[in-house]
């Protein structure tokens, strides 16, 4: 995942207005945080939140290093705070946002990316993660306009920086969902040009060749997709289909049973496993996938 706090921007935060006696513990938490040990990096923001807790960027920094260590519920207290003090900085605005994401709650996170867009428009991130989350709120925000609403931000961010990671991955997702075949080629093959270690954009590439019956073509971008990520099951699970397509049933078949032991959970790997098997004339382990199956579904809807 490419998503990641606007620790670079804390010190910008660190304005002439800080408590002397905040700003030192301030800096060893923020230098703890970018050398990636969080509990020194929460032990030392505590003690400056202590001292003054009307300070900003203290409140921010000791609100991502709980953020870091999964301690989400009082990251947004703390984060909520930072804002309350100084509620135009935008990058506060964004790791609050960043926070309710990552819990996957999306309605939260709406409005407050929103807001770090309009106090700055050039926080790319800001707008790639408000427009990823426009697609993952739509149902529950009922927002019927939600791909025109996700498109505004990541085209944006297109225009500022066609390279930027996932980022035509993700539209050319938007295309597909919307029935633009053709521009979601395009956007995918973007990102395999930008981004050639992309696995998910050439898995997703695989997938609409399939479906146009361009075998060869979708096999490349799977065996590529292999190399670049020899653990990621849904790789092996679309290998699995792409094999039945050609034929090649025991290849299909050692596919998807890589697939589901990288994820025992996938209902999806376990039915396909179930209709390869079924049709090797292996009845017993059919029925064996189509009960994961089922199990799976029901956990996993």
């Amino acid at each position: 995942m490419i998503f990641s706090f606007t620790i670079a921007t804390v010190l910008l935060a660190l304005t002439p207005q800080q408590s002397p006696s905040t700003q030192p513990l301030c800096d060893q938490a923020l230098g703890h945080y970018r050398a990636k040990d969080y509990t020194s990096a929460l032990n030392t923001a505590s003690q400056a939140v202590q001292r003054d807790a009307g300070d900003a960027a203290c409140q921010h920094i000791y609100g991502l290093s709980l953020a870091a260590i999964g301690r989400y519920s009082e990251a947004e207290q703390h984060l909520n705070r930072a804002i309350t003090l100084k509620p135009t900085v935008g990058n506060y605005h964004y790791d609050l946002g960043f926070v309710l994401y990552q819990q996957k709650k999306y309605e939260g996170s709406v409005p407050v990316l929103k807001r770090a867009v309009e106090l700055d428009g050039e926080n790319l991130m800001a707008r790639f993660l408000l427009g990823r989350t426009y697609v993952s709120a739509h149902r529950s925000l009922l927002l019927g306009n939600f791909s025109k609403l996700a498109l505004e931000q990541l085209n944006y961010v297109a225009q500022k920086n066609p390279r930027f990671p996932t980022l035509h991955y993700h539209i050319g997702l938007i295309y597909l969902n919307d029935g633009a075949v053709e521009k979601a080629l395009q956007e995918l093959q973007l990102e395999i040009q930008y981004q050639p270690s992309n696995a998910q954009a050439r898995v997703a590439l695989a997938e609409l060749q399939l479906k146009k019956g361009e075998l060869e073509g979708a096999m490349e971008q799977l065996q590529l997709a292999q190399k670049a990520a020899p653990s990621i099951s849904l790789v092996y699970y679309t290998l699995a289909k792409a094999y039945r397509e050609q034929g090649q049933l025991d290849k299909a078949i050692e596919a998807g049973e890589k697939s589901v032991r990288l994820d025992a959970t996938s209902a999806d790997a376990h039915y396909l496993l179930g209709q390869l098997y079924r049709e090797n004339g292996q009845t017993d382990r059919a029925l064996q996938e189509l009960d994961l199956f089922k199990r799976y579904q029901t956990v996993n809807p």
